[in-house]
This record gives C-alpha cells, sequence and structure tokens, in this order.
C-alpha cells in the first residue's frame, strides 16, 4: 500500500509539470508533443495504479471470504461438539453459549446470552465460583492466566443437579481476558465410580458396610474419641445356631433370614453407629461418641429384644438368637486389632455363658480364650 501512494506522488508530480508546460505562451509543437508523451505516461500510470487497486481489493474481497468461511466452520464446530462450551469475560458475564451446554441447561441457546454463569451453580458451590474468579484475577495481574481444571455441578432448568468436569482457559483479546469454559457432563461416570464404590465397601446380600469399610472407619472414629476424650465399643455379634437352620432350610432361607436380621440391628441404632457385615453370620458393631456405660448396655438390650419376634422366611417361621462381645476404647485397647481381638473373645464368652447375651471383654479372657461352636 505504501508502494502505490509513492506511485501516485510521483503521477501527481509528473502531471503538474504537464500543467505549467501547457500554459507556456507561444505554445511551441516540441513542447506540445513531449507534454503529450508525458500524458499519456501519466494515464499508463494511473491506469496501472487502477489495476493494482483492483487487484488489492479483490485479494481483500477473498480474504474476508476465507474469514466468513473460518467464521461459519468454527460457528459449526462449536454448536456440533458433545460437550458444552462457554465464552464468558473475567466476571462470568456469558457472551457465547454453544447447542450442548444449552441442552445441558434445558435453557434456549440464545437466553443464556448476558446471563451470569454462577446463576447455574448450585449455591453450595458458588463460593468457590468466587474463589476461582478471584484467583483468576490475581494471576493475571502478574502472568499468563492459568489452565484449570476441577469437578462440580450445575443446575439444569428442571430435575435434579448435573455433575461436570469443567476445563478452564483463559485468553486476551485487545487487553482484556476472555474465559473459555468447556463443560462435560460426567453423571454416567459418577454413577460407575458410585456403583464401584460400593461393590467395594458394601455387603451386597445386606447392604450394610463390609469389612473394607470398617478398616477405614474405625482408625477414624478411635482418633476421634481420643480427640475427644470419649469412648468408642467394638462389638462381635454371631447369630446362634444360624448354621443348623442354613444347612437344614438351605442358602436361599439362609440369605433371607440374615437380610431381615440386618434390617432389625440397624434400626437399634444411632446415626453415629456403624453396622458391618464381618462374613457368614457375624457382624461388627462400632459405637462412637459413648460418654457412658449405660449407651453400649441399652444398644444390646434392644439388639436382643429386636430378634426375639418370629421371623417370617418363605414359608418357615424362625427363632434367632444373637451373642455379643464387647471391647471398649481405651480401656481394653488403643487401636482396631487389639480391640477386634478383645470383642472376639469376649463373643465366645458371652457364648459359653447360655447364648443370646452379651458380655464385656476382661482381661483374664486372653489368658483362657474358649471356643464354642455357632
Amino acid at each position: 500500500m505504501n508502494m502505490m501512494f509513492t506511485r501516485i506522488d510521483a503521477v501527481q508530480q509528473r502531471a503538474l509539470l504537464l500543467r505549467d508546460r501547457a500554459s507556456e505562451s507561444p505554445i511551441q509543437p516540441g513542447l506540445l508533443a513531449s507534454a503529450l508523451d508525458d500524458l499519456n505516461l501519466v494515464l499508463d500510470e494511473l491506469r496501472a495504479a487502477h489495476e493494482e487497486l483492483i487487484e488489492q481489493n479483490q485479494a481483500l474481497l477473498d480474504y474476508r471470504s476465507q474469514l466468513e468461511i473460518e467464521r461459519h466452520r468454527y460457528h459449526e464446530l462449536f454448536n456440533l461438539a458433545p460437550d458444552g462450551y462457554l465464552v464468558s469475560d473475567d466476571k462470568g458475564m456469558i457472551q457465547a453459549a454453544n447447542v450442548a451446554i444449552a441442552a445441558l441447561l434445558q435453557l434456549p441457546q440464545e437466553s443464556l446470552i448476558d446471563k451470569p454463569l454462577m446463576l447455574f451453580l448450585p449455591i453450595q458451590k458458588r463460593a468457590g465460583f468466587y474463589d476461582l474468579l478471584t484467583q483468576l484475577h490475581q494471576d493475571s495481574a502478574s502472568r499468563a492466566l492459568p489452565l484449570k481444571t476441577w469437578e462440580t455441578q450445575i443446575t439444569p432448568r428442571q430435575g435434579p443437579a448435573i455433575d461436570v468436569a469443567i476445563t478452564l482457559s483463559a485468553s486476551r483479546e485487545e487487553g482484556e481476558a476472555r474465559l473459555h469454559w468447556l463443560i462435560r457432563d460426567i453423571t454416567r461416570q459418577k454413577q460407575i465410580e458410585a456403583k464401584i464404590h460400593h461393590q467395594a465397601f458394601y455387603d451386597q446380600l445386606t447392604g450394610l458396610p463390609n469389612r473394607a469399610s470398617l478398616e477405614t472407619y474405625l482408625p477414624k472414629a478411635l482418633a476421634q474419641a481420643d480427640r475427644q476424650k470419649t469412648q468408642v465399643a467394638v462389638a462381635f455379634l454371631d447369630l446362634d445356631r444360624f448354621k443348623a437352620i442354613n444347612d437344614t432350610l438351605g442358602h436361599s432361607v439362609g440369605d433371607q433370614l440374615l437380610y431381615q436380621v440386618a434390617q432389625r440391628l440397624a434400626h437399634c441404632l444411632r446415626q453415629e453407629d456403624l453396622l458391618v457385615r464381618w462374613g457368614g453370620d457375624e457382624f461388627v458393631l462400632v459405637l462412637s461418641r459413648l460418654t457412658a456405660m449405660e449407651s453400649v448396655v441399652s444398644t444390646c438390650d434392644r439388639i436382643l429384644e429386636s430378634l426375639q419376634p418370629n421371623f417370617s422366611v418363605e414359608d418357615h417361621r424362625l427363632l434367632m438368637g444373637v451373642s455379643l462381645g464387647i471391647a471398649l476404647f481405651p480401656q481394653h485397647g488403643s487401636n482396631p486389632a487389639t480391640l477386634l481381638r478383645h470383642a472376639d473373645q469376649a463373643l465366645y464368652e458371652a457364648k459359653h455363658n447360655g447364648r443370646n447375651t452379651y458380655r464385656f471383654y476382661q482381661p483374664e479372657l486372653s489368658a483362657h480364650p474358649l471356643n464354642p461352636t455357632s
């Protein structure tokens, strides 16, 4: 373009010179011929400049057309993307939204524009959103805006909150920050994770927590009791003569009986207590935040009483008792292994003393362990 202006200036100077020559009097033929030659040169220069302008204009039109094609292609990709995508300013005000995020939020695409993204987050998640924007402002003052990924939830117009994974990137346009929010629905992933967790930490037959849950829970319960100067009771429960019922009536009846027993036991407990299926017909009970022995005694009494009514399994009316052995933290042990071992010894003492009862661990049991059968 600068070259074009240079050529136009040169043509203008020659045109001025031609005018000066043409105004001389009297007009000389040789001078007139020279002036006409200069005029033709000026016309040629103007024609060349005009053609060059046409070429440049065409190049600009082609470039504009290409930009429009790219814009249309980006818009198609933007809207055909399977994951939600938003563009906002640095305050979280939405400037663009694709079809996927509109479908996820169950709202018209155009209705999202100029809305604060915060409106589509559950109330309990908004404080974290504000913290994120604050951190982005702080980071942008000193260095390039970082890439961040985290899991949260968004709330559609109807239905429960949706678990999403958000990847946030940032750019600068004309000195202003633009935030790009890639939002992926991970509901199915969360469901699979929850299923795997349930299979790993819960008993499939009774629905109760299993040994793996106990191994995670009990150390934390003991640590909390140590800090709060409270007590914890760990009890082994074993169903009396369950093996005879299982062998006589079959495993189907035995499984149904175990499920019903688990339901009755669970109804005897407080919210902070934990009932675990240890295996077979054995259960482990953890009573936390105890301040008095009476709480343990009353719970054991409720358990014995809850099992007194007959169980109805298929066409059978079954009686079921339970024996319990109890160890207390910190009196009978300071760690899970010791407490479980002492509770097991107390359980055998309960069975030895007539079954369908409970016994607390006594130190002398360690010297003379008992092993009655179920």
